[in-house]
């Protein structure tokens, strides 16, 4: 008997190259398991259009949820780009495959190389161990399994959380809100062996891709891993909490991050449109935090709140 190959649903949308990272986000906000980002024929290397191919772990997308994906492009001012949305689901491995090609090890910051987990020492492949000794010299090298492109590393908000954490070293106690792979709590105790972590998400799948990103940089025994949200630890005091998290979700939980922090603890912000920031701002101010930091790439904002 053949075994069938699985298909996941996927969508392509072709955006121009300032609008890659929002289109992303847009549908790894939808559900997407991962986004895939290649050059269109035709067109400048820079300042042209670029395909974005978004894969969902599901044989079909309903009408339903594709009615859904095309208002959220509209709501972020998208919506001149929904004449290119269409469906074309894809094999599983052929879609691993060209992630496996498309992802190469990289900087970030001045402490942390993010390496696909084809290159760890004890991998199998022609990659294993082959990591450029330059490229790691005196930096964390964290490495990633594929399938959630939001947690490689790759995005903007990801990447302003990694650097941040180099101006605010880990402090004793730690609380990664929405986890999502893993990397930030990973990139934490990296950077300190006696932090005290703690990692959660509300999405079962997350947890299962941290608990395995966990193992494959030997931090599994120093990170606790949890099912839900802060609801699941708002008897604790932490130090230091990473969130990154919509603009509208880290508003929400506000009232209990400020809560949850010591004095002088600081909240490292991440997933926050340009256009909203305001919205963040006012509502920290009102509850008490104060802005010390923040850095703008392209369509996002990253904060640093601190309380006291």
């Amino acid at each position: 008997m053949t075994e069938t190959t699985k298909s996941w649903a996927a969508l392509e949308i072709e955006v121009k190259q300032v609008d890659e990272d929002l289109a992303c986000w847009v549908l790894m906000q939808s559900g997407a398991a991962g986004c895939e980002v290649e050059g269109l024929p035709g067109q400048p290397e820079a300042g042209g259009k670029v395909r974005v191919r978004a894969t969902y772990d599901v044989p079909v997308l309903s009408e339903e949820q594709f009615a859904q994906i095309s208002a959220a492009f509209e709501e972020y001012g998208l919506a001149e780009t929904l004449k290119s949305l269409r469906r074309k689901d894809v094999p599983e491995e052929d879609w691993l495959a060209r992630w496996k090609e498309g992802f190469e090890p990289f900087r970030v910051g001045t402490r942390f190389v993010v390496a696909p987990s084809w290159y760890h020492p004890q991998a199998d492949g022609d990659c294993a161990g082959k990591l450029d000794e330059e490229l790691k010299s005196n930096r964390h090298v964290i490495y990633i399994e594929p399938g959630m492109a939001f947690g490689t590393g790759l995005h903007a908000t990801t990447q302003f959380c990694l650097r941040a954490l180099e101006s605010f070293p880990p402090r004793e106690r730690i609380l990664d809100v929405g986890t999502g792979s893993g990397i930030l709590a990973i990139a934490a105790a990296l950077m300190n062996k006696d932090s005290r972590i703690c990692a959660v998400d509300i999405d079962q799948v997350a947890v299962d891709f941290a608990a395995k990103d966990f193992e494959l940089n030997e931090v599994d025994g120093r990170i606790e891993l949890l099912t839900g949200s802060t609801d699941v630890v708002k008897d604790r005091v932490f130090d230091m909490l990473l969130s990154n998290l919509t603009c509208e979700d880290i508003v929400a939980l506000l009232p209990d991050y400020y809560k949850m922090l010591s004095n002088g603890g600081v909240v490292l912000c991440a997933g926050i449109l340009a256009e909203k920031l305001p919205l963040l701002e006012k509502a920290a101010g009102e509850k008490g935090f104060r802005i010390v930091q923040s850095e703008t790439i392209g369509h996002w904002v990253g904060i640093v709140l601190q309380k006291g």
